[in-house]
């Protein structure tokens, strides 16, 4: 006789735990766990682009290759989640993923600094890819996988399943928008990127233990990962902390914020006794003086600061955009009386405490410029739009309702100056001459322009004029600074001749509007430009000589 067979299985060990087990253990935990990962899935996007920054940027290419990679790594983690439910226990398998997660979100900022290095050999656009895939990568598609076996363990009932899919996923979208608001509102603005990190890795582990302890060999993997956390912080803020300065640098401030990453930073050169004063904005220098003198060392100041001297003593100015104050301050000298209007409300103070702004004359408004030009009922004599963020100028401030929310508080004579970062030849010249094209239909209909000196094919800095009349634009001398007076924009404005820069180039032109705000999308190359001239030249020497890239 042969062996009968027999209808019943034997539960294997790599199957899910039997059903009597499942039903003996409340839920709710998970519940709370699908809370604390969707939380630090954002905490890990947001913390990571936060360290790509000082490097890449805030343009929408880095905002792009940020999101991709995050969703990329999301798909991957949920597919092999899903594998894993089958072959693992699930109370086990979910405990061991959030530990991973939590030591990979620990080492981030300990290897940011070599990976963005490593990085730095490549192009622009593979070096931002390889950067978040190499920096947030893992832990984004570890966390992913949790994801379909919180479901599993939240699900004892399989008719309950399809509700329970629904608020596991809701619970951790809930999670990540709470995480989202905390830290983009209060926590990296008081703490910079490597505490709070630190502090999400570390919640994420004592959650997980707590939640999911079932016996000795689980919490002793819990405290040896944290003991590796403690110990690696403890080695990275050691190194930290001889590598805020250097012989050639010296970080006089630095914070996150708003705006992103603020540094204020000192260079030397011993051999002539000078020391350089730069204002960085996600490691783009947007306020760049003589240290001892606070004499401003571009161009595009003395540009705006010798148009406006055309206007009388006492003249009123609304500056959009006050930065480290070097357009206020010369504005100051001329005796004009300014009305600064800046989102990120640090930089007031930073612009006193070390950039020698004298405040006498300025009225510093914390607001969005847009919310202004909107809602004031003041007019002017000049509107200065100068706002860059990094090396990427607000596209919506920049269109033909911006302007014309301008040219409604304009005083008859008024001008109108746009400080503008982009090429001028025939090809690249698009976004310039779209500027003057979106001036002209906002309703200005005369428009000039002047620039400094650059290289032929190089992003350049124009002062774009626009008036409804023929712009009165006549000078005293004396109150132009000694600087400029025989640089050649200032000549040829003193001789009239200012339609002689009048030619914007040719080729199309595209009208910014409120529904078209795309001028970072046709600026790339200018925007690309930029910050790969300042990881040559500032960024990689930061790095070369030791000095951190983020707090």
């Amino acid at each position: 006789m042969g062996k009968k067979k027999s209808n019943s299985r034997k539960a294997s060990n790599t199957e899910p735990f039997p059903d009597s087990e499942h039903e003996s253990i409340p839920i709710w935990p998970y519940f709370l766990l699908a809370f604390v990962e969707g939380a630090t899935v954002m905490a890990v996007e947001l913390v990571g682009a936060k360290m790509m920054t000082p490097y890449y940027g805030s343009s929408l290419i880095v905002w792009t290759t940020v999101i991709g990679i995050t969703l990329l790594c999301l798909t991957i983690g949920y597919y092999l989640g899903g594998r894993l439910s089958m072959k693992y226990k699930p109370q086990n398998l979910v405990f061991v993923q959030l530990m991973i997660s939590a030591v990979l979100i620990g080492l981030m900022p300990i290897i940011a600094h070599a990976i963005l290095k490593f990085t730095g050999d490549f192009n622009f656009y593979v070096g931002g890819v390889l950067s978040a895939i190499l920096l947030f990568g893992l832990p984004l598609i570890s966390l992913g996988s949790t994801s379909p076996v919180i479901i599993l363990l939240a699900t004892n009932d399989v008719k309950k399943s399809g509700k329970n899919a629904g608020l596991v996923y809701s619970i951790s979208t809930i999670g990540g928008i709470f995480m989202t608001f905390l830290l983009g509102f209060f926590i990296i603005e008081e703490y910079g990127i490597t505490v709070p990190n630190m502090f999400v890795s570390g919640v994420l582990l004592i959650t997980t233990t707590l939640l999911l302890y079932r016996n000795s060999r689980l919490i002793f993997i819990s405290v040896i990962s944290l003991i590796f956390l403690l110990e690696s912080n403890s080695v990275y803020k050691s190194n930290i902390q001889n590598t805020v300065n250097s012989s050639t640098f010296n970080i006089r401030y630095e914070s996150e914020g708003l705006l992103g990453q603020l540094r204020v930073l000192d260079e030397y050169y011993p051999d002539v006794e000078v020391t350089d004063r730069s204002m960085l904005v996600n490691a783009i220098p947007q306020t760049f003086v003589n240290a001892a003198t606070g004499y401003s060392y571009w161009y595009y100041v003395h540009m705006i600061s010798t148009i406006c001297s055309s206007k009388p003593i006492g003249s009123d100015i609304l500056l959009l955009g006050f930065g480290g104050g070097s357009v206020a301050s010369e504005l100051t000298r001329l005796d004009l009386n300014i009305d600064a209007i800046e989102i990120d409300k640090r930089m007031y103070q930073l612009s006193k405490d070390y950039f020698l702004f004298d405040p006498k004359n300025t009225n510093f408004i914390v607001d969005d410029a847009r919310h202004y030009l909107k809602t004031t009922t003041k007019k002017y004599d000049v509107i200065v739009f100068d706002m860059l963020k990094g090396e990427v100028q607000p596209p919506y401030v920049l269109t033909k309702e911006s302007f014309e929310e301008g040219l409604k508080i304009l005083k008859p004579g008024g001008l109108l100056l746009v400080n503008f970062q982009g090429h001028f030849d025939e090809v690249e010249g698009l976004p310039f001459r779209s500027i003057v094209a979106t001036l002209k239909a906002a309703g200005f209909s005369n428009t000039v322009f002047h620039v400094e000196n650059c290289e032929p094919d190089s992003p350049c800095d124009f002062i774009i004029i626009g008036s409804v009349d023929v712009p009165d634009i006549s000078f005293d001398g004396n109150r132009i600074n000694n600087c400029c007076i025989a640089e050649g924009f200032v000549q040829d404005l003193l001789i009239g001749n200012r339609a002689l820069e009048n030619n914007v180039g040719k080729g199309d032109a595209i009208v910014f509007t409120d529904d078209l705000p795309i001028l970072e999308h046709i600026n790339l190359k200018s925007i690309v430009e930029w910050r790969t001239n300042m990881i040559d030249n500032t960024t990689n020497k930061s790095l070369e000589e030791g000095v951190r890239l983020f707090k």
